[in-house]
């Protein structure tokens, strides 16, 4: 009996007093690690780089977009996925109205605003296989949305088309004109509503046989659009050797 009870004892192990504090620790230690990470650890996007992040540094970047090769400041981008240079298929950018001035830690607060007065300016330039030229997109899209064909008069020569409602144009307007190169110029604008408190307007042309440039501002800048869409164009002229296109020579509605 004795024997049998010395063997039973053999089998029984002490478990160090320290381990069940120890465990407790290193789940209490993940815990706050997955908690840390999950608030405040970077995102996937933003260690791919494709989560928007401005940078104040002004060397340049050498991409080459639609067959055109631009050297563009640091400063204008807004992806680090894009600032590797090479081949790409858009560069995004950013800046502020109404010089275009590029982004500072100083001028931070007024990029990250999006108030409908904001003067934060977002273009890119943009590859495209099978572009639409301003002519085509008015009478192929856009004309088969209007509420009217009989314009109303906008800011500065512009004539203004709304959008029908029960389209997918809802509470925009058309603004068509033309641009200091005599091409068409298109606007899109949204109507503020209780909805779209802040609304904008954007452009998309094509300066390139495959290339697109595309801008957009808030619409209380809307009364300055001949200064805004000069000084978008020399400013990316002024990064590349873009030519420009007919994006449409022709009478609107035609």
């Amino acid at each position: 009996m004795a024997r049998r009870n010395q063997s039973n004892d053999e089998l029984v192990q002490e478990r160090p007093a320290w381990i069940i504090p120890a465990l407790v620790f290193v789940g209490v230690l993940t815990f706050s690690g997955i908690f840390l990470y999950y608030y405040f650890g970077p995102t996937p996007g933003e260690l791919l780089g494709l989560d928007p992040r401005a940078s104040s540094a002004s060397g340049e970047v050498e991409a080459i977009v639609g067959n055109t090769r631009f050297l563009i400041p640091e400063h204008y981008t807004r992806y680090p996925s894009q600032r590797g240079g090479g081949r790409i298929a858009a560069v995004d950018m950013h800046a502020l109205l109404p010089d275009l001035e590029p982004y500072s830690s100083e001028r931070q607060d007024s990029f990250a605003d999006n108030s409908a007065d904001s003067d934060v300016i977002y273009f890119s330039l943009n590859e495209s296989a099978a572009p639409l030229s301003s002519a085509r997109r008015l009478k192929e899209i856009y004309s088969k949305y209007l509420e009217t064909a009989e314009p109303s008069e906008g800011p500065d020569g512009l004539q203004l088309f709304p959008f029908r409602q029960d389209t997918g144009y809802a509470d925009q307007d058309l603004l068509v004109g033309k641009d200091a190169e005599s091409r068409m110029l298109l606007l899109l604008c949204e109507r503020q509503t209780p909805l779209i408190e802040s609304p904008n307007c954007s452009r998309s042309l094509l300066i390139g046989p495959d290339l697109e440039l595309t801008y957009r501002y808030k619409r209380s800048h809307l009364d300055d659009w001949r200064q805004i869409d000069d000084a978008v164009s020399e400013l990316v002229s002024e990064f590349g050797a873009a030519e420009p296109t007919d994006d449409l020579q022709g009478t609107i509605l035609d």
